[in-house]
């Protein structure tokens, strides 16, 4: 019996770190709510988001913002999947350092442009920001 209880810690540890089976979709459960939107065009244009992440194990009194450079304006089901990803990053994130947090925000912004729009944006173009402190 305690092999099987020990097998399925791991198995859910693993998926926690992989962001797998365990990763919450954007919902009214999460803490970790965001909402992003189109700002501009053409080549001005950004995509804008913002929401909180976990410092330690308490929400951030700052929330995080994000700004996407891109001159394609993103449709609404674009707007939500971008949210869901954010969301899904931070829940999995919560005890991970600032920097490693928003790190990896950024990292699911690049992941869902190639991913889910097709669209290639440099790291340089997603600006990610608690406060004083970007990545």
């Amino acid at each position: 019996m305690h092999k099987l209880a020990r097998l399925a810690a791991v198995t859910t540890i693993a998926a926690v770190i992989t962001g797998g089976v365990l990763a919450n979709p954007a919902s009214a459960n999460s803490p970790h709510t965001y909402t992003c939107s189109n700002q501009g065009g053409g080549p001005n244009h950004t995509v804008n988001c913002s929401g909180l992440i976990t410092v330690g194990d308490l929400l951030s009194d700052n929330k995080i913002n994000i700004s996407v450079k891109d001159i394609n304006v993103l449709n609404d089901t674009q707007l939500n999947t971008l949210q869901t990803a954010l969301v899904n990053v931070s829940d999995n994130s919560i005890f991970l350092p600032l920097a490693i947090q928003l790190t990896n925000v950024q990292g699911a912004v690049l992941d869902t442009y190639l991913r889910n729009f097709n669209v290639k944006v440099l790291p340089t173009d997603v600006t990610v920001c608690v406060g004083s402190i970007c990545v």
